[in-house]
């Protein structure tokens, strides 16, 4: 096959595989630990770093998938079932601590300074630093079934295409999608999030409790998943819009918190003016 037609059969696949990458992205689970690592790192005062925490988790998840791919590439071997549990063990890990991180905030009094951490925060924050710890959340998440049945697809796809230089534009390609969709995502709650805890000081509890009940939603619907196959059949189905209407609900909340908390500001400085 000669470039020429290399490059147009390629195309289409690359394409597909960027949107695939896309709604990876927006499965439940990301989008609820992205919100949680934002969400805490606001809570400890890394305003800036909080920004960049869906564009690291992405950067960490890909990484995995882009390795796994080069490994696989001429390989038969196929992946363990015991994948599946892992994944959701430690997706369902995570969620439930920074579910109950969120919620001891929610429940505690404000104080001006950052909240403590717990331990497991505490000892990523030790180890790996502010900067790196999503970026190792993005890793341990693509320890999963899906995750490697993508790397183990781009490696069979891209043998057809004729060389390793190919499975890794593809799991690149992917990677460039996921991380679109995580970064865009984790921008949008830090706005949501900063703007309204700036309104008015007891909007962060309700902000933190907010983003717990979505941690321990994505973390039911994840066991839901695992041994419930009617319900696995219907998420399968949903695809992208799960974490699509996750989205929506979470700045629709925020969107219609932040108008409350403008009109009772007009209306204290209305009373006091008047």
């Amino acid at each position: 096959m000669n470039t020429e037609a290399l490059g147009a059969s390629l195309l289409p696949s690359l394409i597909l595989v960027g949107m695939m990458g896309f709604r990876h992205g927006f499965d439940a689970d990301h989008i609820a630990v992205i919100d949680g690592m934002t969400r805490a790192r606001q809570l400890h005062h890394s305003y800036w770093t909080s920004r960049l925490v869906g564009a690291q988790f992405a950067v960490g998840h890909s990484a995995v998938i882009l390795v796994v791919s080069m490994l696989l590439y001429g390989q038969s071997a196929a992946l363990p079932d015991w994948l599946d549990g892992l994944g959701v063990a430690i997706s369902t890990c995570f969620l439930l601590a920074i579910a109950a991180s969120n919620f001891g905030h929610a429940l505690h009094a404000e104080s001006s300074g950052p909240g403590p951490m717990g331990p497991v925060a505490a000892a990523l924050f030790r180890l790996t630093g502010r900067q790196l710890h999503p970026s190792l959340v993005g890793v341990a998440f693509a320890m999963s079934f899906d995750a490697l049945a993508q790397a183990a697809f781009f490696a069979s796809r891209g043998s057809e295409f004729g060389g390793i230089a190919t499975v890794m534009l593809m799991a690149a390609v992917f990677g460039l999608g996921m991380t679109v969709a995580d970064a865009a995502n984790g921008a949008l709650l830090n706005w949501f999030a900063s703007r309204s805890d700036r309104l008015a000081r007891q909007a962060s509890r309700f902000s933190s409790g907010f983003i717990a009940l979505i941690a321990l939603l994505a973390a039911g619907a994840g066991i839901m998943r695992e041994y419930e196959a009617g319900f696995a059949e219907t998420w399968e189905g949903l695809g992208m819009w799960a974490g699509v209407g996750l989205v929506g609900v979470t700045s629709f909340v925020y969107m219609a918190r932040i108008a409350l908390q403008k009109a009772r500001l007009q209306q204290t400085m209305g009373e006091f003016h008047g």
